[in-house]
């Protein structure tokens, strides 16, 4: 059986539970444009990179506003409704026995790094980590060439590692990456879009039960 020495997490949505405040902060957003709102469901159903593909298919007039405005207002606006964002349940049990069980554990994503890296701080969640990799700006166009910079940086052996991600583009990472994957059903995407692209779990502490990542 292959055993997994990596561990790759992307953070919006999978280590960190931050559904509501996007939902709100888009729906904010799309209100002061006078542009139809959308369910927790709705926006799970249509959420997806580069973000500024899903800007216009809420209804975002790329031509009125460009990418670099918006993505400013996305930012003050999450600010806004951030306050009370928390991980995911079980997020730290699940990678301190990932860690006890001698794996490498990385976050790869698509928010700007300086941000991604304080926000590890502040959850105290720092210390599990060999390195933090997020984006060099706020467009959250994509990160598959962060990824690649990551593989090399870091010397990760691609059939060694394992991804756990929410999105679609999670899997389309992981697929240009190398690496397996498997989603979060708790995240930005729905459970249904999800299963058309890898395994799926419902909760974390599923991957505590993989013999793929154990010790044993």
């Amino acid at each position: 059986m292959k055993k997994y020495k990596n561990l790759v997490w992307d953070w919006n949505g999978t280590l960190l539970d931050d559904i509501t405040a996007g939902v709100e902060t888009l729906n904010d957003m799309l209100e002061k444009r006078g542009l139809q709102k959308l369910s927790v469901e709705e926006y799970k159903d249509v959420f997806g990179f580069p973000v500024v593909d899903f800007y216009k298919k809420v209804g975002f007039d790329m031509e009125k506003e460009s990418l670099h405005e918006i993505s400013v207002d996305f930012v003050e606006t999450y600010d806004r409704f951030a306050g009370n964002i928390t991980l995911n349940q079980s997020v730290p049990e699940v990678l301190c026995g990932i860690q006890q069980a001698g794996r490498k554990q990385y976050i790869l994503s698509a928010l700007r790094e300086d941000l991604l890296k304080q926000m590890v701080v502040d959850f105290q969640i720092g210390h599990y980590f060999e390195q933090v990799c997020g984006s060099d700006n706020i467009y959250a166009a994509g990160k598959i060439e962060r990824g690649k910079r990551m593989v090399e940086a870091y010397r990760l052996c691609p059939e060694e590692t394992l991804m756990v991600g929410d999105t679609l583009h999670d899997a389309e990472v992981a697929c240009a990456l190398g690496f397996d994957c498997v989603l979060y059903a708790g995240g930005h995407n729905s459970v249904w879009r999800l299963k058309e692209k890898a395994p799926v779990i419902e909760r974390m502490e599923e991957l505590l039960k993989r013999e793929d990542l154990s010790l044993n």
